[in-house]
Parts: C-alpha cells; structure tokens; sequence
C-alpha cells in the first residue's frame, strides 16, 4: 500500500480529531492544546478541525482570482489560459509553449512547463486526472479543502530572466487592532532550496522555519517592499492570520495563493519557542470570530 492508501485506511477507523492530535504530537514532540492555543501550531491545528467556511473559497485557486480583483484590481493576477472540470476537456495545442498546471481543491498538485514540445499530452492529461479523484483533506485532514469545486487551471509560468520567479509569503497576523506582518523569502526552490525571514524594516529574522536559512545579506530588500506589504495587507484585512504569497518579477506583483494552514500545522520551528511567540501575535479563531 502506498502511503496515500495506508492514511485512507488509518481514517476508515481514527476519528479525525485523533488524528490531528497524533499529527502534532509527530511533528512537534509535545500534545496539542486545542483549550489554550497558545502556539501558533496548536492555533493553525485548531483551525484545520475547525475551519471558517470562508476558507474553502479563497483557497480555491480559481475562485479567490476573484477576491483579489475585487480587492486589488485584475492587474495582479495571473494571464490565465484555460479552466476544466475534466481531463478531457483538455485542450493541450491551445495552451502557450509554457505553462503553469494547478489543481484548485489541493496543495503542491502543480505541473510547471517550461517548454510543452518537450512534454507529452498524456502526461498532462493523467495527472489530471489523477487530481481530480482525490480529495485533498484525506491527505492532511484540511477540511475547508472539501468547499472547493475539483478544477484544473492554466496559468502563466512566472519567471524572471529564464529562471522561476522567487516568491514572497508574507504572514499577516491581527490582534487587539493591532497588525504585523513577516516576509518569508524563497529562493532555489528546486536547486537549493532555502528559507529566510525578514521584519517589515527587512531585518532579518533569527529563526529557522520549514527549511535552513541562507546568508541574509544575500538576499536583496524589494525597491518596492512598501507595496508588497500593502497589497498583502489589504488582501489579508478581516483575518485574525492568513499567509499572503506574491510574486515579484522586476517590480511587477502577481498574486499567488491565500494560504491559512501554512504546512498543516505541521511545520517546525528553530528555536521551538518561536512557536509560541507567533503564537502571540494573533487570537484563535474561536475567540477572534466570536467578536465579529
């Protein structure tokens, strides 16, 4: 059985609930606190078995195109190409010599060509397919996944000088009126693939989150950082916690996804107490909703 298979079958008789307890007790070494959530894990675990029904659709790679041309304005978004509901519908001599290739109701489901003379159709029509049949919230129990119409997007292949553009997640937290906000710098994604964090003043931050950092005086601050921050700003307004991922190619910001359980709640922190000081920087969702 794959793994895949062996989770499908685990689910069959392990209450969900269970099974995000146990997730984090893996990743993180220690028991949630879904009562306190002091961390920002127990806090994003807790909204995987809970989640808003709102993130359904802006987590939806096609739907949320919408969302930010309300409210940003079209201009940063993506030159889409096709949309299906089939892998039949397919219509692979229409598509642009590169492309991007996304599922909408998953994560990581993505086929980047930079070159489709060198790609064979079937290879593209299969993982469609593929995609298409799962449910993407049997894989890390991501339930607000379930809300999304199962789609293929065409989009473009965003570069910069030959090159996959490095993108910019940037972590949008509120309390209290209070907003703050961290970039989370990419790069070598497919090479050396390397994470650094960066403050709104492009200090950069002493933590290792997900990946090991690389020398930070190496990566350069955006000339236009300002607007950056405010294009995720604004996309973020309303949200107590919501990741906001750009790309920035020679000035030029494309939107790429709203993401509001960064890793499934399952990515570590260097130091480990810096879990439990993102922890401090926004309410659960338990209490922050409840004051709306």
């Amino acid at each position: 059985m794959t793994p895949h298979q062996i989770r499908l079958f685990i689910q069959r008789f392990v209450p969900r609930k269970i099974m995000i307890y146990g997730l984090h007790r893996r990743s993180h070494g220690v028991w949630p606190n879904f009562l306190e959530q002091r961390t920002f894990s127990e806090k994003i675990a807790s909204r995987i078995l809970h989640p808003q029904k709102i993130y359904g659709p802006l987590t939806d790679k096609f739907f949320v195109r919408e969302y930010v041309r309300q409210r940003i304005g079209s201009e940063y978004l993506t030159r889409l190409y096709d949309v299906v509901s089939r892998e039949d519908d397919i219509d692979f001599d229409n598509l642009p010599s590169s492309f991007a290739m996304k599922a909408t109701h998953g994560s990581g489901w993505v086929k980047l060509i930079t070159d489709k003379t060198l790609t064979d159709s079937s290879e593209i029509v299969d993982a469609a397919a593929s995609w298409l049949k799962m449910k993407y919230s049997k894989i890390n129990l991501e339930r607000h996944y379930d809300y999304i119409p199962p789609m293929i997007v065409f989009e473009e292949l965003l570069t910069l000088r030959g090159e996959l553009a490095d993108d910019f997640k940037i972590h949008c937290f509120e309390k209290g009126g209070n907003r703050r906000q961290i970039v989370q710098v990419h790069t070598g994604r497919f090479t050396d693939h390397r994470v650094n964090l960066f403050d709104r003043d492009w200090s950069p931050i002493d933590v290792n989150h997900w990946h090991s950092r690389k020398d930070p005086s190496s990566i350069h601050k955006p000339d236009n950082l300002d607007e950056l921050l405010r294009v995720a700003a604004e996309l973020s307004r309303g949200f107590n916690y919501v990741r906001v991922d750009l790309y920035n190619i020679d000035g030029r910001i494309v939107f790429g996804e709203l993401t509001f359980t960064p890793g499934a709640a399952k990515d570590k922190f260097n130091p480990p107490e810096m879990d439990s000081v993102w922890g401090t920087y926004f309410d659960s969702d338990e209490i922050y909703y409840r004051k709306k």
